[in-house]
């Protein structure tokens, strides 16, 4: 679990396994990013998730006795 020190130091200690789990996800990121992926619907849904922290969702019944 990551923790603030205090608010005139900011460091995070984190568990070396979690340092190199958000290393290998910052370069498979950068990968998809170098890839085009920029592009697709999939990663502007995830940049609005992340800027307006929350999510959207729009639900169509499957039949229309569900309505």
């Amino acid at each position: 679990m990551a923790k603030l020190k205090s608010k005139t130091q900011c460091l995070v200690e984190l568990k070396e396994e979690d340092y190199l789990m958000l290393l290998e996800n910052t370069i498979k990121m950068e990968a998809l990013k170098i890839a085009g992926i920029e592009k697709m619907a999939i990663y502007k849904a995830m940049e609005h998730i992340l800027q307006h922290q929350h999510i959207d969702l729009l639900v169509k019944p499957v039949s229309r006795r569900y309505c």
